[in-house]
């Protein structure tokens, strides 16, 4: 990508413009801010380039709907029991799930009684959701309108960090919920995989830029989604995904289940770095 179709941008968290070079992959750097510790992409791609990338974004790797439903089948089924649990009003609740892709998850919820809609930004996406008949629209976050709500529950699932202002989306999902209602989001940590590897030349593009603009660590995330108002914020080892290739299978399924013993043997404690989480959130009742 040409350097003239990027721009220069300071910290989304704190503003500030004092970084550490963390990598630099693909071409692309990668920093990290010296003041609140958000690691992003910097310069990155310009707007009308970032809406070119994703057109074909879902079929990298020769991927299709298959084969994102088996990467992400276990986090959809997880997430669907936490939500449901906390759940405890009398109507048919409202579901958002922002980046929804080929709509999986808004299917699901909609089977445990949901009423569930989704919105993309990839039209191919789009349209396959739709000739299966999900609620599912062409779009971003950003643009739906207020009316659109209010929710008792907006899901992010591997989005926020492919946005190239992560405190606005957070925002605009704090006012789409009704108070009181849920917000959860399952982010990477690439960092700290990326630093153990890199004195062995390993993961040289782990960080998958462009399409990934930042990373977030779990004290980070907890301080932009405190600054945006919302309160109860909990980070856990979620479940896994599944990759298509075996290593990357075996790999993430082995962590996964270490992150997870960790977790529950330090009743809460300790968090394994580098490993994908879930955290979830709510928007106070006053």
């Amino acid at each position: 990508m040409a350097a003239r179709s990027r721009e220069y941008c300071h910290c989304n968290l704190c503003g500030g413009d004092a970084t550490q070079r963390v990598a630099t992959q693909r071409g692309f750097e990668i920093h990290r801010c010296c003041v609140c510790g958000l690691v992003y992409v910097n310069p990155r791609p310009k707007a009308e380039e970032l809406a070119s990338l994703y057109a074909a974004y879902h079929c990298r790797d020769a991927a299709n709907e298959a084969s994102w439903d088996r990467l992400m089948g276990r986090i959809f089924r997880e997430s669907a029991g936490l939500l449901c649990a906390a759940w405890n009003g009398s109507r048919r609740p409202r579901l958002l799930d922002a980046g929804c892709g080929y709509g999986g998850f808004v299917a699901l919820m909609g089977e445990r009684g949901w009423d569930a809609e989704g919105v993309d930004r990839s039209l191919s996406v789009v349209e396959a959701a739709r000739r299966k008949g999900r609620a599912v629209r062409l779009g971003t976050l950003e643009e739906l309108p207020e009316q659109q709500g209010p929710y008792d529950a907006v899901t992010m699932f591997y989005v926020l960090e492919h946005l190239p202002d992560p405190m606005g989306a957070l925002r605009k999902v704090f006012d789409l919920l009704v108070p009181g209602g849920t917000l959860l989001i399952r982010v990477p940590h690439t960092t700290p995989i990326v630093r153990l590897l890199a004195p062995l030349g390993l993961g040289g593009a782990l960080y998958d830029p462009p399409f990934h603009l930042y990373d977030f660590s779990p004290a980070v995330l907890r301080e932009m989604l405190c600054r945006t108002g919302f309160v109860d914020v909990r980070t856990r080892p979620g479940r896994p995904t599944v990759p298509s290739r075996l290593g990357s299978r075996v790999a993430t399924a082995f962590f996964g289940a270490l992150a997870t013993w960790l977790y529950a043997a330090t009743r809460g404690a300790v968090l394994l770095p580098g490993v994908s989480k879930t955290t979830v959130a709510r928007k106070p009742l006053r």
